[in-house]
């Protein structure tokens, strides 16, 4: 059974064929964890999360992942891959502190680095916090935090805590979407506590990208 939403189907990113990978994890659902895995890597990865739609994918996969894996795997799955591309970007971003403008996506467009210094400096740790969950600034602030050598402990434990309310929003409400459209017997009042869930953490991510813009 495709569970695939149609309008998901139709998104075809230049860069990034989702629809194609989409169709080959159906057919495949062994690798359906590795994808969880992959595509939460790519999406905070400094040097490929500010091209690929990253997040598109983690949530349509999490859908998938409903008839093979439990709810708690697809979240581990997800935060321990965000958390271990954020410090791979820390570290990265630290190493080259003095070079980095000279490397590719930075060479080519400069304006990345300055943006996420910008905001960094602007509003530090809660920024790094926050900035988890805006789109625009999230696979910058890692690298940018490196760069600017912030202390590791304090970049370590805000790490861990937004990782994991990370992965909880952008998974949990996709893997149930998902197992609700194979789930002929759904109870109606747990479907509009759902989506209920679903608008007011939209809300609150689109109040965060206006507040912190």
């Amino acid at each position: 059974m495709n569970i695939l939403p149609k309008y998901l189907i139709f998104l075809k990113p230049k860069m990034f064929e989702i629809n194609e990978i989409i169709i080959w994890l159906e057919r495949n659902p062994q690798w359906i964890a590795i994808g969880i895995i992959g595509a939460s890597f790519i999406e905070s990865f400094a040097l490929i999360g500010i091209i690929v739609p990253g997040v598109v994918l983690l949530a349509v996969i999490s859908g998938l992942a409903s008839t093979s894996l439990s709810v708690y795997e697809v979240v581990l799955l997800a935060y321990v891959s965000s958390f271990l591309s954020d410090v791979a970007s820390y570290f990265i971003g630290f190493s080259l502190r003095n070079s980095l403008t000279k490397f590719w996506p930075f060479k080519s467009h400069p304006e990345f680095l300055i943006n996420g210094k910008r905001f960094f400096k602007q509003y530090g740790m809660i920024g790094l916090f926050v900035g988890k969950f805006i789109g625009p600034v999230r696979p910058l602030l890692p690298i940018t935090a490196g760069s600017l050598e912030m202390n590791r402990k304090r970049f370590f434990l805000i790490e861990i805590f937004s990782c994991l309310l990370w992965a909880l929003i952008y998974t949990v409400p996709g893997y149930y979407a998902g197992q609700a459209v194979v789930t002929e017997n759904t109870n109606p009042l747990e479907s509009i506590w759902f989506w209920i869930g679903i608008i007011v953490l939209l809300i609150f991510i689109r109040y965060l990208s206006k507040k912190f813009k």
